[in-house]
């Protein structure tokens, strides 16, 4: 059914509508790798001890938990979390909007012992890691998704990273609400501004394909090597006016890879969302679809979605969700942002040198002109000081991080 507007109408359109107030919400992904306990190797789909088989009997944990709708059996859906498959069948759980951090630990932690009673049978582990620690990423079968197939194969003629992107990346994402395009605009910049120090409180990659591993930020050097058209940071977003327009544009200079022609998903070669529906209405299918193929550190949906944190433990994950929680819903965090974009008129290469610095020296190095260390802390305190009383305990792994 056609949404009965051009292409970027109907993306400002679907935006606006997104804008809601429901209180302090976070919604919270992440994905894991199954690793072989001996080998330590990756655990395939397929196989007779495959992914698919693990998460058969994972589902059958959960009475009344339905399957998605997917040609094959690629996850499940319980009132507290969804359980999907990241293309090499990175396990991942998307654990419902809450307000509160310490349900979404009890989920998270309920979750995870149950997935280890699973696979504990099967001699496996799931392990948070920001990239594939020990299998070559070349010899990793992809589900069988004729999605990612054509994703594989256009990241392949377009960059370096795909691969390892698809295959060898395991992430950890939060999303936030927005009530207006001001709040909007506020947030996605926020996130942008506190971006490389968020990524360096989550780095999590001792080591890639069996190699230990010399710098940090290791899964966003893999990003960045991806396709420039649709990763990384937003064109243009520290401007003063940024909003759904804006997004929407950039969403219009990046091919959508594939989309659905009757019951076919074909491929679209380079051709561009502009180029593709000027002059014709878009189906909500096609929209959401646009919406999906975009992968910068920080996404709009009908949510804000922060992509940057490699996936973590769960005390660290934690920390992580009460970090955006009091920086973003809090009474600081944005002021604070913003008053530092627009005096220091920050640009997207700002954000680039940033990574740069944190990649080569760690916690050694500068962000901003200051130490990494005193926006860190400085974060913590912001977030500490506008976080519910029981909520404040959750910053202590990160606190410790830096002491």
């Amino acid at each position: 059914m056609n949404v009965g507007k051009d292409w970027k109408a109907a993306l400002i359109c679907y935006f606006a509508e997104g804008a809601r107030k429901r209180g302090d919400m976070l919604g919270v992904e992440v994905e894991h790798f199954i690793l072989d306990n001996v080998s330590g190797m990756s655990v395939p789909y397929s196989g007779e001890k495959g992914v698919r088989r693990i998460l058969r009997e994972l589902m059958d944990r959960y009475p009344g938990a339905r399957a998605l709708p997917d040609d094959d059996f690629f996850g499940f859906g319980v009132p507290d979390f969804t359980i999907t498959l990241e293309p090499a069948a990175q396990l991942e759980i998307s654990i419902a909007p809450m307000e509160s951090v310490e349900r979404i630990g009890r989920i998270y932690r309920e979750f995870r012992e149950t997935l280890a009673g699973v696979l504990s049978g099967f001699g496996f582990s799931a392990v948070n890691a920001g990239v594939q620690p020990n299998s070559p990423v070349s010899g990793l079968e992809l589900i069988p998704k004729r999605r990612y197939a054509l994703m594989d194969a256009y990241f392949r003629e377009i960059g370096t990273g795909g691969m390892e992107m698809m295959r060898g990346t395991a992430s950890l994402q939060v999303s936030l609400d927005y009530h207006s395009e001001e709040d909007f605009r506020s947030k996605m910049q926020a996130a942008y501004f506190y971006g490389p120090v968020l990524k360096m409180f989550c780095d999590n990659s001792a080591s890639f394909q069996g190699e230990a591993l010399k710098t940090c930020l290791k899964r966003t050097d893999i990003w960045r090597r991806v396709d420039k058209s649709r990763c990384g940071i937003v064109p243009g977003v520290f401007s003063e006016t940024f909003g759904f327009s804006n997004y929407a544009d950039f969403l219009g200079e990046m091919p959508p890879i594939f989309l659905k022609e009757g019951g076919d998903i074909l491929p679209t070669g380079h051709k561009t969302v502009r180029e593709f529906f000027e002059g014709r209405d878009i189906s909500g299918e096609e929209l959401t679809h646009i919406i999906s193929m975009a992968f910068p550190d920080v996404r709009l949906k009908q949510f804000i979605e922060i992509r940057h944190a490699d996936s973590v433990p769960e005390n660290r994950m934690l920390a992580y969700c009460a970090l955006i929680k009091g920086l973003f819903y809090g009474k600081d965090g944005l002021p604070y942002a913003r008053e530092r974009i627009r005096g220091g008129r920050l640009s997207e290469d700002d954000i680039r040198r940033a990574e740069d610095g944190l990649m080569l020296r760690g916690w050694q190095a500068s962000v901003y002109g200051e130490p990494a260390v005193d926006l860190a802390k400085r974060m913590l305190d912001m977030a500490r000081g506008s976080l519910p009383e029981d909520e404040r305990k959750f910053l202590d792994p990160f606190y410790d991080e830096l002491c």
